[in-house]
C-alpha cells in the first residue's frame, strides 16, 4: 500500500531526535552519527553519506529504524482541497477517456482505515480495520459506528491491523479472519487468525470469541507486510505477503518460493494437519515439489497490498512498486510474477538484459508521473453506473487518482483500455464491495468511507 521511506526525506527533521536516540543505542561505529546528524541542516551531504554507509554495510537494525521513522503512511498528505470533493484531470489522465462519478460519503469517524469488508449478502453493515488495531462496524448512511474488537498490534510504518475476510459461510458459522502484525517471541510477526461473531446477522450487537491462530510469519522489516485476505470461489483462503521489506528485496524472498514471503498462498482453513491451523489443498501447484513451500499458489511479488476476485473467478492483484512502476496482474496458479528481477514489465536487477523467461508481465502498469503506491480494488458489478459495470476499479494512495480497466480475456494480454475517474484529494487506502456490486473506498487521512456513485453534474 504505502511507499517506503525514500519518499519521506522531507519529514526527516521532525523525527531527527528519535532517530538519534535509537542509533546511539547501537554499536560504536554509530557514534559518528551524532556529528553527522547534528550537521544535517548545515550540509545535507553528510546525511546521504551516512545512508550510503548503511546501505553498503547492511546494518538491518538501522534500516528497520529508518523505515519505522520515515516510512509511516500518516506522513502523507492528500493532494488538493479535501473540503471540495471534486475530481481534477491532469497529466496523462487528460488523454484518457473519462467516466464521470461522484463520491458519496456514507460513514465517518474511523481512524486510519486499512480495509473495508461487507459480510456476504450485506449492503448496509460493514466492518473496517484500523491500522492501530481496532476493528469497527459501520452502517451505510446512518453514520453509526462501534468497536467490535481491539488488538494489541505493532503499527510502525506499514504494520498494523491490515486486512479482513469473511468466511463464505459466515452467516451460518460467524467466522471471519484478520491479518495483523504483533510481537511473538521478540520478533515482528504477521498473524492470520480466525474469530467468531456471536450474531453474524447483527454485527453491531455481536460478541467476539477468542482467536484461533491460523498462520504466523516472521517479518524482517516493518514495511512490505502486505495485508489483504480473500476467499476465492473455491472457498480457500488466499493470503499474500510482501517480500519482507526494506528496499531492493535484500533477502531475495521474491524469487525464493521456499519462503512464504513474496508469495500468494492458498490454504484450507476448514481443516488442519501437521499441527498447523490449516490444511494445504491437494491441488496446490507445488504441493509435491521441493522447490517451493506447499502453501504457495504464485510468487514473485513485492508488496501485493490489495487483491480481489473478478466475476469470472480470476485473481486480480495490485502490487506496489519501488522505483518506477506500479502494476496490476491477473494471477494464476504456479506462475512467477517477476520481482525482483523485474519491476512490472521492466528489468530491475540487473537494470538491462535481465532473464525474463518464465516471468509473467502485468496486464497494466503506470509510472511515477501518475502515482507512487497502487491500491487495488474490485470489479464494479451494478447497473447504477452503466459505464463502470464490469470494469476493475483501482487507485493510487499518494496521488489520489482513480482509474477503471477493461480487463483482458487472457491473463497474458494487456488490459483493453484504461479510463480516468479523476484525481481526488484523498489518501485511498482500500476499497470494499457490497452484495449489490457497488464499490466503496476509504480515506486514510480523514477516516471517511465513500461510495462510488453517479456523477451529479
Amino acid at each position: 500500500m504505502f511507499q517506503e521511506f525514500l519518499f519521506f526525506f522531507e519529514s526527516f527533521d521532525k523525527n531527527l531526535k528519535r532517530l538519534q536516540i535509537n542509533i546511539h543505542q547501537t554499536t560504536q561505529i554509530f557514534k559518528l552519527s551524532n556529528r553527522i546528524f547534528f550537521t544535517w541542516k548545515k550540509n545535507s551531504i553528510y546525511f546521504f553519506l551516512f545512508i550510503f554507509f548503511v546501505f553498503s554495510n547492511g546494518c538491518e537494525w538501522v534500516q528497520k529504524t529508518l523505515v519505522e521513522v520515515l516510512g509511516a503512511p500518516d506522513k502523507y498528505k492528500a493532494e488538493g482541497n479535501s473540503s471540495l470533493l471534486q475530481p481534477i484531470y491532469s497529466g496523462k489522465d487528460v488523454t484518457k477517456e473519462r467516466i464521470l462519478i461522484s463520491l458519496e460519503e456514507v460513514s465517518s469517524g474511523f481512524q486510519q482505515p486499512t480495509d473495508i469488508q461487507f459480510p456476504p449478502g450485506e449492503t448496509e453493515t460493514f466492518l473496517v480495520t484500523e491500522q492501530k488495531g481496532t476493528l469497527r462496524w459501520g452502517k451505510v448512511r446512518k453514520n453509526e459506528t462501534g468497536i467490535l474488537l481491539t488488538l494489541n498490534v505493532l503499527s510502525e510504518s506499514e504494520q498494523g491491523l491490515l486486512g479482513l475476510a469473511f468466511h463464505p459461510d459466515f452467516l451460518k458459522n460467524g467466522k471471519f479472519y484478520l491479518n495483523y502484525v504483533l510481537k511473538v517471541n521478540g520478533k515482528d510477526t504477521s498473524r492470520v487468525s480466525e474469530w467468531i461473531a456471536s450474531s453474524p446477522k447483527e454485527l453491531d450487537k455481536s460478541k467476539i470469541t477468542a482467536e484461533r491462530i491460523i498462520m504466523e510469519v516472521v517479518q524482517p522489516y516493518p514495511n512490505h507486510n502486505a495485508g489483504q485476505l480473500a476467499f476465492g470461489p473455491d472457498h480457500y483462503l488466499y493470503i499474500a505477503w510482501g517480500d519482507g521489506g526494506w528496499k531492493d528485496d535484500p533477502k531475495k524472498n521474491g524469487q525464493n518460493p521456499k519462503t512464504l514471503l513474496g508469495s500468494m498462498l492458498r490454504i484450507d482453513v476448514n481443516s488442519s494437519e501437521n499441527g498447523k491451523g490449516y490444511k494445504i489443498p491437494e491441488d496446490n501447484p507445488f504441493i509435491n515439489d521441493s522447490c517451493c513451500a506447499p502453501e504457495t499458489f504464485a510468487y514473485g511479488f513485492r508488496n501485493p497490498w490489495r487483491y480481489s476476485f473478478d466475476p469470472k473467478g480470476r485473481l486480480i492483484v495490485a502490487d506496489v512498486g519501488q522505483d518506477l512502476w506500479e502494476e496490476v496482474s491477473i494471477v494464476e496458479r504456479g506462475k512467477n510474477y517477476g520481482w525482483n528481477i523485474k519491476e512490472a514489465s521492466h528489468c530491475f536487477e540487473p537494470k538491462r538484459n535481465c532473464k525474463q523467461e518464465g516471468l509473467i508481465d502485468p496486464i497494466y502498469e503506470y509510472g511515477r508521473e501518475e502515482g507512487q503506491s497502487i491500491t487495488g480494488g474490485y470489479v464494479y458489478s451494478n447497473s447504477l453506473i452503466s459505464d463502470l459495470n464490469g470494469k476493475y476499479i483501482f487507485a493510487d494512495f499518494v496521488s489520489g487518482r482513480i482509474w477503471a480497466l477493461d480487463l483482458p480475456d487472457e491473463s497474458t494480454q494487456p488490459a483493453k483500455k484504461v479510463y480516468s475517474l479523476g484525481k481526488w484529494p484523498l489518501l485511498i487506502s482500500s476499497f470494499g464491495k457490497d452484495a449489490a456490486g457497488k464499490v466503496y473506498l476509504s480515506d486514510f487521512g480523514s477516516g471517511k468511507i465513500y461510495r462510488i456513485d453517479r456523477s451529479k453534474n
